[in-house]
């Protein structure tokens, strides 16, 4: 549990560098086809970062951990082998998409003019090249994480961020200054990270190299379904993004901003107990321990209820203010703000089902059921990108904002059912009930009171709200969130 307490303070000192970047983008360009640019070139980034970074690390963990129960030796081979092509992958994938950058611009902005896309192809490129970076970081992540360590592949988004905001302080604000802050410290980390696996160096290779030989179908069976199913889940930002293009401009950015100020919650939870979390899921299962197995998907659900629930209900409550109190500076302004609330409303409303749909996923990826885990994500992303195409005419941003909060709860539901049938424990019918029955009881009364005005009444307002659910979930019969032993690592 300490692990994951300097992780989550590792996420929130990243997204609060993330958000100082934020501001400075909103009060430089405020709501403008610059600002918009900066958010479309980091599309395909943040696509990758899911498509060959998080899921390549989801397929990893499972499939690597149950070699590693037979024999250490079969596992370092074969975790070489698949480093070193993960590594080439994401360097073919970045000159694949730097060649054919100006077509991908125009289908990511079909709205935008051809002299609007030639005037960024350059910052976009520039954008590209983090999709090599974040494919190394990712495996090498996974191989880390694996060794139970944690904390240094956490610095990658701290890096980030931080990068960014100094090449922002040291140079003019630009798209282009912000990227190569960006990719700077991202590569020193990559070289800091290799020096930490040596068994994947090439001068490992050798007599034990033939070991990994013909893994590679065997890999690829069970990295396929978390491939397409990242995919597809990204396809959804993608869709977001090229129907927003038809609209005004600004457009993007709000709908980017909202998004970001909804799920810093749902990365803190992601970053921290669940990274933890994950790899004892893949090795309580692979080695039968279904009892143990039950009880850390358990932990996952209750955490997952107290990162996001409060949250939701916070945000729902509150969303100018909160907005306000984030980015309104500069060009940013009070109109800015209060459109951008309605699309925080929007998103916020499925935070709960965005934590659950990941917690139940991982549990499913862990019980080596990446066929279910796929089927429920093209089905809920094909619900999602319908849905945009059918409301982005008539609501504008909030018609999509609403259409991938639809997407959420179903792939939520739906893999709940999945976990249940292999885990009943893992599903908290009466753990969900209590935190549910709460928030509902917590919204309805803060609907009265009014409403906070600047950061200080937010925090307040924020530290009442957490007051209440603990109060709330404890006189309905919650007893776990409260014991320490209850969150100790060593019983899973």
């Amino acid at each position: 549990m300490n692990t994951s307490l300097v992780l989550l303070a590792l996420t929130v000192g990243s997204f609060l560098l993330g958000f100082l970047r934020d501001v400075f983008i909103a009060k430089a360009f405020g709501l403008s086809w610059e600002a918009d640019l900066i958010f479309v070139a980091l599309v395909l980034p943040l696509f990758f970062e899911q498509f060959l970074g998080l899921a390549l690390r989801d397929a990893m963990i499972p499939y690597l951990q149950k070699l590693r129960t037979t024999s250490e030796t079969t596992f370092r081979a074969v975790a070489r082998w698949l480093y070193w092509r993960a590594t080439l992958a994401s360097l073919a994938v970045t000159g694949l998409g730097i060649l054919v950058s100006f077509w991908l611009m125009t289908a990511l902005a079909p709205g935008w003019t051809p002299e609007q896309v030639e005037t960024g192809q350059l910052v976009f490129c520039v954008g590209i090249l983090l999709i090599a970076v974040q494919g190394v970081l990712y495996c090498q992540g996974a191989l880390l994480n694996m060794d139970r360590i944690f904390i240094l592949p956490m610095t990658r988004t701290l890096l980030l961020n931080a990068g960014a905001i100094i090449g922002i302080l040291l140079f003019e604000p630009s798209g282009m200054v912000i990227f190569i802050g960006m990719l700077i410290p991202q590569i020193a980390l990559i070289l800091l990270q290799h020096q930490r696996i040596g068994y994947v160096n090439w001068r490992m290779q050798g007599a034990q190299e033939p070991v990994g030989k013909g893994r590679g179908g065997e890999f690829g069976l069970a990295f396929a379904p978390v491939l397409l199913a990242a995919g597809a889940q990204q396809s959804c930002i993608l869709a977001e993004r090229m129907f927003a293009s038809f609209l005004e401009d600004g457009n993007i950015t709000m709908l980017s901003f909202a998004f970001r100020i909804v799920t810093i919650p749902l990365t803190l939870y992601a970053m921290s107990v669940l990274s933890v979390l994950f790899p004892q899921f893949a090795e309580s299962w692979s080695k039968g321990e279904h009892g143990a197995h039950g009880e850390a998907i358990r932990k996952g659900l209750l955490a997952t209820l107290l990162f996001l629930v409060p949250a939701a209900v916070v945000l729902c409550s509150f969303p100018e203010t909160v907005v306000s109190v984030l980015l309104e500076r500069g060009r940013f302004g009070a109109e800015e703000s209060a459109a951008t609330a309605t699309l925080v409303v929007a998103y916020a409303i499925s935070l709960p089902a965005m934590g659950l749909a990941l917690l139940w996923g991982r549990a499913l990826l862990a019980q080596n059921r990446a066929r279910v885990f796929l089927l429920i994500t093209l089905f809920s992303s094909g619900l999602t990108i319908a849905l945009d195409a059918l409301l982005y005419r008539t609501l504008g941003a909030q018609g999509l904002a609403l259409a991938f909060s639809a997407g959420a709860m179903l792939q939520a539901s739906l893999m709940g059912i999945g976990v249940y049938r292999m885990t009943p424990a893992g599903l908290g019918l009466s753990l969900l009930l209590r935190w549910a029955a709460t928030g509902a009881a917590i919204v309805a009364a803060l609907h009265y009171l009014p409403k906070p005005q600047g950061l200080i009444e937010l925090v307040l307002y924020v530290l009442a709200v957490l007051v209440a659910f603990a109060l709330g979930v404890t006189a309905l019969g919650e007893r776990d969130l409260f014991k320490r032993s209850y969150w100790s690592m060593k019983r899973a």
